[in-house]
């Protein structure tokens, strides 16, 4: 082969290769970016990662011997009880860990208990529906029916002071709170550290309830195994004096609205496990 064969040949060669460079990136730029069915799972998958933070499903056992109110936890229904521990301040998209809480029922009643890491443990309120979310709280909110207006929110202080109270409908509650109608909610609680003596260093606190069936009149009283309703389990966390309470909740709240039940998860009543399981 001559020189000039020999320079003709590397010229081909090279537009030949300039050629697949230039469709190489002429496809990459045509990628089109994801849209439609493929735009909606990736934002979905998003919204995914972020709801992980909070609670959207939850379980209520059955509890086959009821707890001892002692606030201990030591019963064999809350080693049985599945745990809800996904807590966060979630409209500003922010998890918060130290809470864990359970639900177990049974034909009497629904019992609740909850452990609570605190640093500094502190109380607000010694009557039944004192404004209890002026200090440290353990707040529970039941819905029914996401079709009906009512709805049910229970607390319990380190004091073991309770307040408790049936929505008709959002906003409607008597004025004073105490003249709210008995509804039977019990608390005993235990602290690990100096209840309202600030500037040591306390661990936290656990609380252990029941809240009889009755307290449901409104909606019909006792679920049947397999319903489920909406609820959130809420927390006011105070600190030291002078700084604003840490506020959380198990639900999803896209506000800083302990009541807004369009943001709650789902809580699904078992019924009795067969024998042998």
């Amino acid at each position: 082969m001559n020189q000039r064969q020999l320079i003709a040949r590397s010229l081909i060669v090279a537009l030949c290769s300039i050629a697949v460079l230039a469709i190489s990136r002429g496809a990459l730029r045509a990628a089109p970016e994801p849209q439609g069915q493929e735009a909606t799972e990736a934002g979905t998958q998003s919204e995914k990662v972020k709801s992980n933070m909070a609670t959207q499903q939850a379980v209520c056992r059955w509890a086959a011997v009821p707890p001892k109110l002692d606030g201990k936890l030591d019963d064999p229904c809350w080693k049985d009880a599945a745990a809800i521990e996904q807590f966060a301040t979630y409209w500003i998209k922010t998890p918060r860990t130290g809470t864990r809480a359970y639900l177990v029922w049974d034909d009497d009643a629904l019992y609740y208990a909850g452990t609570l890491t605190d640093a500094e443990v502190k109380s607000f309120g010694t009557q039944r529906n004192d404004t209890l979310w002026n200090g440290d709280v353990f707040e529970m909110f039941f819905k029914p029916s996401a079709q009906k207006p009512e709805y049910y929110e229970f607390q319990a202080n380190p004091r073991g002071v309770i307040f408790e109270m049936a929505f008709p409908r959002r906003g409607e509650y008597p004025d004073p709170l105490s003249k709210g109608p008995l509804l039977g909610n019990k608390a005993a609680v235990v602290v690990d550290g100096t209840l309202d003596h600030p500037g040591d260093r306390d661990k936290g606190w656990t609380v252990e309830g029941r809240i009889p069936w009755s307290a449901f009149a409104l909606t019909g009283g006792k679920p049947k195994p397999g319903d489920s309703w909406l609820f959130a389990i809420c927390r006011y966390d105070y600190g030291p004096k002078g700084t604003e309470p840490v506020l959380m909740s198990s639900a999803p709240l896209t506000k800083p609205n302990f009541h807004r039940y369009e943001d709650y998860g789902k809580l699904r009543f078992e019924g009795p496990r067969a024998s042998g399981r």
